[in-house]
């Protein structure tokens, strides 16, 4: 409700107070609504905002209409002192409510805040008698109308600021944020200065005779603009209030700005010389355009460098991200813990809500000891709620959200493709935080995806290397046995001859009582025990020979049950064979045989007396290149938690049993390229199968 009749220096001090303070408000104003999604909180403050910007606006064009009219029309006078009075009935009242409604994100809601904010809300009970007041006495100076509410106006207006000081000051010291801290603690002291100015103007004074007074309230109403600076700043610089920003949409808006206000202050400037006889409007207007076109190329400098430094601190997030993600999937070349990894760090960077990478096909696990390892690393970041971690990773003001989890159920999630060429690797879902998503994290994330596939093929690659090596040190280490087991069998095997040659002599001498020659019987037996098992041992140690030839399974089969027809007798054990004909397959007959004989040892051994042990051969899969023998027991079956280990070398749960049989042929079957499987049970009873699948030779 500012007025003025001609131009002097402390109008043009008003015009630029005022323009910019609309210019500031209004820019806040599209930065808010131009959220997805807006709480409570946003809508307060957005309110506050516009109540500011029609304080700013309205008196801005009171002045215009004063310079430009001198006495204006009645609606243009109208519509002046009414928009300023509306904007300064709302400040108060908003004021209160956008601080309390800020306190609930330090500790929970209070009656306390709801009594202070519907009293505040109480004065405006009156602005009906003030609108009416002021326009229906057109004719004389606003604040002259207003004269019986101005002084509790600014009183209601220095409470309301001294009530957002304490609150701001009690933020301070409950924010553990440096960052946080100061800028809670700038906007008290402002808070606190704009009220003891306001009281020094207006209370402890008499109401200036026109308009708002001279240069001490108009400085005033210049630092009522600097808190919105500051939250401007903070909104742009650390994300206050979690609020999604485009940078390219809000530079876009400054541009716009600058250039209006250009061209209010090239408007400005000639009148001003025009009225003073200095200079014709036109030519100034066309020296000042000129400059605008002589520094077109700084200002374009300028802005380069500023985008660049936005750009950066844009993508600077991702690569960190993404150069975290190579580093674990060089540490550890696990898949599912690179999955965790990404899923617990990508929301706290990122700043979203949750973040899911879906694998598709089938992917190596990786080194398991390494995932163990750092699975109590990554669940320290997934245990956590990633708003709590992206507050205490990162240097920003957003407050923590007392349940996130309930507001990230009810965002739309987006999808984005990890790709490799034209295959899809995998996909990133990704749910935002309530405010929805912004342009630059969309982009940041699509870099994301790109530079995941690199890891993924990189946990691969390592996965792949690692078995390699486990492989290779695998065949060391058999080789190392191998050899060993020849020198074993070289210098026990010759003595154990020996010792048995010399035992049956003495068996035979007719001169021996009968317990020494029964002793004699059961060394020799020992002695049949122990080459046994050294000649096991030799046998799994040493890889098989010739196993690029192919060998009729049919055969091995008859000659293997043949050989093994006395001792099942012995154990009162019948064998069945289901299978006649030739039936050529691929590995050579030793590696077959060592297959076939040490199957059906352990299935002798497992039988129980009055049982059967079956043989089949499925010729029906020749078609698909492959034979698959069976080796049916009736034992017992193997036990559910045992099932895992009967290939692994010298486990044996048979007393006596050396352990070697069932290891015997898992490692035939991996030198020749043959599958073994083991079901068990395969009947109520128990019972035990195991399939070998074998090539079918050409």
């Amino acid at each position: 409700m500012d007025v003025a009749s001609q131009l002097t220096p402390l109008v043009a001090y008003k015009l630029v107070t005022y323009t910019f303070g609309s210019l500031l408000h209004l820019f806040l104003m599209v930065l808010i609504l131009g959220q997805r999604r807006l709480g409570r909180l946003e809508w307060l403050l957005f309110w506050l905002m516009a109540g500011l910007f029609m304080w700013n606006s309205g008196n801005l064009l009171a002045l215009n209409v004063g310079l430009f009219y001198g006495v204006g029309p009645a609606i243009l006078e109208a519509v002046a002192r009414l928009i300023p009075l509306l904007g300064l009935v709302l400040v108060a009242p908003l004021t209160v409510a956008v601080h309390t409604e800020y306190a609930r994100q330090f500790r929970p809601p209070a009656l306390f805040y709801r009594l202070v904010t519907a009293l505040f809300c109480l004065p405006v009970t009156a602005v009906p008698w003030a609108i009416g007041n002021v326009l229906g006495h057109l004719g004389w100076d606003a604040v002259r109308a207003l004269y019986p509410l101005a002084r509790p106006l600014v009183v209601w207006l220095v409470a309301a600021l001294g009530i957002g000081a304490a609150f701001n000051l009690s933020f301070r010291r409950s924010s553990d944020e440096p960052h946080r801290a100061k800028f809670h603690a700038r906007l008290a002291g402002l808070q606190i200065s704009l009220g003891l100015g306001l009281v020094v103007a207006y209370l402890a004074r008499p109401l200036p005779a026109s308009g708002l007074g001279g240069y001490f309230p108009t400085t005033l109403a210049l630092l009522g603009a600097i808190p919105s600076t500051l939250l401007a700043h903070a909104v742009l610089r650390y994300n206050l209030l979690d609020l999604r920003l485009q940078r390219n949409v809000t530079y876009s808006v400054v541009a716009i700005f600058a250039v209006l206000l250009y061209v209010n202050v090239i408007r400005r400037v000639s009148g001003l010389l025009e009225l003073h006889n200095i200079l014709p409007s036109a030519a100034t207007e066309a020296v000042m355009i000129f400059i605008l076109v002589v520094f077109l190329e700084p200002v374009k400098k300028v802005i380069d460098r500023v985008l660049y430094a936005s750009f950066i601190s844009e993508v600077q997030p991702v690569q960190r991200l993404v150069a975290e993600i190579q580093e674990r999937a060089k540490q550890t070349g696990d898949v599912k813990a690179l999955k965790r990894f990404v899923e617990g760090r990508a929301p706290s960077e990122l700043r979203l809500g949750r973040v899911t990478l879906r694998l598709v096909g089938g992917w190596p696990d990786g080194l398991a000891a390494s995932g163990r390892a750092e699975q109590s690393t990554v669940e320290k970041l997934t245990s956590t709620s990633s708003f709590d971690s992206w507050t205490s990773s990162s240097s920003t003001f957003s407050p923590s959200i007392q349940n996130p989890k309930s507001e990230i159920q009810n965002v739309p999630a987006r999808t984005f493709p990890v790709r490799r060429g034209d295959e899809v690797l995998g996909y990133l879902d990704v749910v935002p935080l309530p405010q929805g998503f912004s342009g630059d994290q969309q982009g940041s994330l699509q870099l994301l995806a790109d530079q995941l596939a690199a890891a993924l093929e990189l946990c691969q690659l390592i996965a792949d290397k690692v078995m390699l090596e486990r492989a290779l040190a695998a065949k060391e280490r058999m080789a190392f046995l191998g050899e060993m087991a020849a020198r074993i069998a070289h210098n026990v095997k010759n003595p154990l001859s020996s010792m048995k040659t010399v035992v049956q002599l003495l068996e035979e001498d007719s001169t021996l009582p009968p317990r020494a020659r029964e002793d004699c019987r059961m060394v020799t037996c020992e002695i049949d025990r122990l080459n046994r098992n050294i000649s096991q041992m030799l046998r799994y140690a040493k890889p098989a020979r010739d196993t690029d030839r192919s060998v009729d399974l049919a055969a091995v089969v008859v000659r293997t049950l043949a050989l093994s027809r006395a001792e099942a007798e012995r154990r009162l054990v019948t064998f069945e064979f289901h299978g006649s004909g030739p039936c050529p397959v691929a590995g050579g007959e030793e590696a077959v045989s060592d297959i076939l004989s040490n199957l059906v040892v352990n299935a002798l051994e497992a039988s129980p007396p009055r049982t059967t042990v079956s043989v089949r051969l499925a010729r029906a899969e020749c078609s698909l290149g492959q034979v698959a023998l069976s080796v049916e027991n009736q034992g017992p079956g193997i036990p559910p938690e045992l099932s895992d280990k009967i290939f692994q070398p010298f486990f044996t749960t048979r007393p006596g049993g050396t352990g070697l049989g069932l290891a015997i042929v898992s490692r035939r079957a991996e030198e020749i390229g043959s599958l073994v499987e083991c079901l068990s049970p395969i009947g109520p009873k128990g019972g035990t199968r195991f399939v070998v699948r074998f090539h079918a030779a050409a």
